[in-house]
């Protein structure tokens, strides 16, 4: 998380504060500190190689010129700092204050940032699994059912935040797609814009929900092909709120087998469904690191419809609306605790098999059903966690390795411990295939450890059980709220 320079800067500033005071002659009976202004004289940048400077001070919550409060500036400092890290930009930053050694009324302060930039390009070996997650793949270590190919990533494109995502996947299910997406492109910063594009072919693909798991098919010649195209665009008016719209076209084809084993997959009106779809999301970000929290608060809501009433589109006509909001608290010097609601209703039409998705897919499981699915179209989620910093975040310079960008490293060790519950509700085929979880409260609990470190990575080993008295140790590469 980047948070071990921190500490220095925020030392330094602090001793700067206290002798501007104690020189200024100032009592804090009868002057709160809260009276007391500073000017903005100068921020200034050092290790931006690639990033443009504007996107930088774009993060910030003052600047040159500014006159502050004395009493904020502090929290404006260490915010200002988060904001840096949370672009996913730069691996440590480092923000000092000293103040000039002026006579005017108003003392003056200069502001230096120092940054570690990221390693920006990334080509991936894709060696990736068919099933949903890793743990379900881990139950038959079936090897003959892995994709490969390459993935390229380019984070920061041209130096104004933008992503390029090139992908090329062979193996049982085909791909080939590509991504880009610039986040400001008007004089304000406030607008984005971008586009995706791709084609898939799934040779093996989940076409039931049976025993509530999925079940596989493979053919040779393949079940299901998509292609797809969206335009994307992205408002971000203020630091912490950001919006974001996509519409585009998608064109499925299923093939008689993957119909045959499964008539519902599919409309039977329409094999082959082609239609329209508009998403947007609203996102209030307030956490401290957004890929491993510890402190703030996070909320968002999203809204996506699929089919809007075209002759070409029918009878394709879905709309689903979800929202979650996550809340992190320090408890003590190092105790923190995080609780998570998540929701999601959708419209009363009638949902193929391949656009319904309940619990057990993505992020959205009750900890401690990893193996299993839960169809259906509404679904309310809780999760709860403590967390108990076993090592907290150290920082260590790697020396045989030439570059910062690689060789500065930070991580630290949680142990964790939470409980989970959630419900979903009209799953369509009640009583099919033996599926007994949708309608029921799921309810899991465990504990585990987590390892994080730089370049976003988290790694999760937890021991779980369920309800139902099952239970297992599974492996995750995303925070648990």
């Amino acid at each position: 998380m980047g948070l071990i320079p921190e500490h220095n800067s925020v030392k330094k500033g602090c001793i700067w504060i206290l002798f501007l005071l104690m020189a200024s002659g100032f009592s804090i009976a009868q002057n709160p500190i809260t009276d007391k202004k500073i000017v903005i004289k100068s921020v200034n940048l050092s290790g931006n190689d690639k990033t443009r400077e504007y996107l930088i001070l774009r993060e910030l919550l003052f600047n040159q010129g500014d006159t502050v409060s004395l009493n904020g500036f502090g929290m404006q400092v260490y915010q200002s700092r988060l904001n840096l890290l949370n672009t996913s930009l730069f691996n440590f930053v480092t923000i000092d204050t000293v103040f000039a050694n002026t006579l005017d009324e108003i003392p003056k302060v200069d502001v230096s940032i120092s940054l570690i930039e990221r390693w920006y390009i990334w080509p991936v070996p894709i060696i990736k699994i068919t099933d949903r997650n890793l743990n379900a793949w881990l139950q038959t270590r079936d090897f003959t059912r892995i994709n490969y190919g390459l993935d390229v990533k380019w984070h920061n494109f041209t130096g104004r935040m933008d992503e390029l995502d090139a992908i090329l996947q062979f193996g049982k299910n085909r791909q080939l797609g590509i991504a880009y997406l610039n986040p400001y492109i008007d004089k304000r910063k406030h607008f984005g814009m971008g586009f995706e594009a791709g084609y898939k072919n799934n040779r093996e693909t989940g076409y039931v929900t049976q025993n509530d798991k999925l079940v596989y098919a493979f053919v040779p010649e393949g079940l299901s092909t998509e292609k797809y195209f969206a335009l994307k665009s992205t408002y971000r008016n203020s630091i912490f709120t950001t919006h974001t719209l996509a519409t585009g076209l998608k064109k499925l084809t299923f093939s008689d087998s993957l119909l045959s084993l499964n008539p519902e997959y599919s409309y039977a009106e329409s094999e082959n469904p082609k239609f329209l779809y508009l998403y947007y999301k609203l996102k209030l970000d307030h956490r401290d690191i957004k890929y491993y929290p510890l402190k703030g608060w996070y909320s968002d809501l999203e809204l996506n419809k699929q089919g809007f009433g075209f002759s070409f589109e029918k009878p394709v006509d879905v709309f689903w609306l979800k929202s979650t909001t996550r809340l992190y608290s320090k408890l003590s010097k190092r105790w923190y605790s995080g609780v998570s609601l998540t929701g999601k209703l959708s419209s009363n039409s009638w949902q193929p098999y391949f656009l319904m998705r309940g619990l057990g897919y993505d992020n959205d499981y009750v900890r401690g059903y990893e193996y299993q699915v839960v169809d259906g179209k509404h679904f309310m989620l809780v999760h709860t966690t403590v967390k108990f910093a076993l090592v907290p975040e150290q920082a260590h310079d790697i020396g045989f390795i030439p570059t910062t960008k690689f060789s500065l490293i930070h991580y630290a060790l949680y142990l964790t411990a939470f409980a989970d519950g959630g419900y979903v509700w009209q799953p369509q085929w009640v009583g099919l295939n033996n599926n007994k979880l949708p309608q029921t409260f799921l309810v899991g609990a465990g504990v585990g450890l987590d390892f994080v470190t730089y370049y976003d990575k988290v790694v999760r080993f937890e021991y779980a059980i369920n309800k139902l008295g099952k239970s297992g140790i599974f492996i995750h590469f995303i925070a648990g709220i």
